[in-house]
């Protein structure tokens, strides 16, 4: 696996594939968890609010710690396996303690309760995520294989996006959605373990691995001191500021710009699978016409198609629906790419230190996406405020403004900016593998 021979099917399928447990766990989490605590539980909004915020940063938070821990283990089983087998027992335990308190607990017991269960939850996916994420940078040394490979990652992400949705579907629906959400708990979490287990069994890692720093600070320095990776990384924060909102956005856009509230998981569904589906067609595109400029192609259409959103009138489901299609393709293509390109920067890294920092690289791009999805979230409740919403209500000229500018207009606007960023980004640099020859991004 670490030649740069072409990556066998299986190889992609025991890295990739079976991150479709982690995504379900954790969009099962993300999506239902503040409702369930709030409308089962009976807990405080504001309070799970605090809490849940305070986890997602320690998640952020932690991401770093993890990779830098990952890049310096050392351990006859590698760097990355002993964290991803270490990360499943406690993952498996903080899902079923978040759908199964004790019926006994009151209030402040159950508060308490959800918090241990979420700082478990978060801590061990970060465990999992951050070195699997470092461990597909490290499979092969050829660009193009990296970018099938995390192109494969990213397809198993999204069926694990999509069977959350059809998991919360049936807990909100059920007649106790208290019993329901904890029966559910233990099969789906053991399960998902189990998926999991795949990768660090059948996956082998590079042996004689450069050593990956002397400490957290030494390794989060050199990324910074990589100019690639800072434009990476302030693209990657502002494509996701720009796009942070749009799932948060959805349910208004159909129940106040369209009147059709029936249609609220479709409108996610259309912008998901459109970028399952044409991930297959940007690893071919980004083969041709290198990584860097195929991103920049996606980002053109992303801010088109956002922009067109701004204009959708009430009866406009269909060109809604096409828009959709546009800026999820080219969504998938992004989630992709970046994972690619940054593990390209990983190799000049190397090339210039003499060390392999994976965790610490893959920690970063996640860094950069969490505190961009946590600012848009911060954000549309301001818009929403300033804008005069009101819950239930028809609404002003000026609140529908707001909504359009949370799902449309501030998307189109950060892939915008993201382009004008990566145009620094350079088409080719120093290929490690070759020497001083300058190499093509893709």
């Amino acid at each position: 696996m670490t030649s740069a021979r072409k990556l066998a099917y299986p190889a992609l399928l025991a890295y990739g594939a079976p991150i479709v447990g982690i995504a379900y766990l954790l969009f099962f989490v993300q999506f239902y968890f503040l409702k369930f605590a709030t409308d089962v539980l009976l807990l405080p909004p504001a309070m799970v609010g605090v809490v849940f915020a305070v986890m997602k940063l320690w998640d952020a938070a932690s991401n770093p710690l993890v990779g830098s821990w990952s890049d310096r283990t050392r351990s006859r089983f590698g760097r990355r396996r002993p964290f991803l087998f270490g990360a499943l027992v406690p993952l498996a335990i903080g899902f079923i303690m978040l759908w199964s308190p004790p019926g006994a607990l009151g209030p402040t017991g159950l508060m308490l309760w959800s918090s241990a269960a979420l700082f478990v939850f978060f801590s061990a996916f970060a465990l999992y995520t951050i070195p699997h994420a470092a461990l597909g940078a490290e499979m092969s040394p050829d660009s193009h294989e990296r970018t099938r490979l995390f192109g494969v990652r990213q397809i198993s992400f999204t069926l694990g996006i999509l069977l959350a949705f059809a998991g919360i579907q049936m807990a909100m629906t059920a007649a106790v959605p208290r019993e329901t959400a904890a029966s559910m708990a233990i099969p789906t979490s053991l399960l998902a373990a189990a998926v999991l287990l795949i990768t660090p069994l059948v996956v082998r890692e590079r042996t004689a691995v450069p050593a990956g720093g002397e400490s957290l600070w030494t390794g989060l320095r050199d990324v910074v001191a990589n100019r690639p990776a800072r434009i990476l990384l302030f693209v990657w924060f502002v494509e996701n500021l720009g796009v942070g909102a749009v799932g948060t956005m959805a349910p208004y856009i159909a129940e106040y710009l369209l009147r059709r509230p029936d249609i609220v998981g479709i409108l996610p569904a259309t912008y998901v699978i459109s970028g399952v589906l044409t991930i297959p067609i940007w690893v071919r595109i980004s083969r041709s016409a290198g990584t860097r400029d195929t991103w920049m192609i996606a980002m053109l259409l992303a801010a088109a198609s956002f922009g067109g959103m701004m204009f959708v009138g009430a009866g406009d489901l269909t060109l809604l629906m096409l828009l959709l299609v546009v800026a999820g393709s080219a969504m998938g293509c992004g989630s992709v790419l970046s994972s690619s390109i940054m593990a390209d920067l990983i190799d000049v890294d190397e090339h210039r230190t003499g060390e392999r920092k994976e965790g610490v690289y893959s920690a970063s791009m996640n860094f950069a996406l969490r505190i961009g999805n946590s600012l848009a979230t911060a954000v549309s409740g301001l818009v929403l405020s300033m804008a005069g919403f009101l819950p239930n209500a028809e609404q002003s000229a000026e609140s529908l403004l707001g909504i359009r500018i949370l799902f449309a207009g501030l998307p189109c606007l950060g892939f915008l900016v993201g382009m004008a960023l990566f145009r620094g980004f350079p088409r080719a640099r120093m290929s490690p593998a070759a020497g001083p020859a300058p190499v093509h991004a893709g």
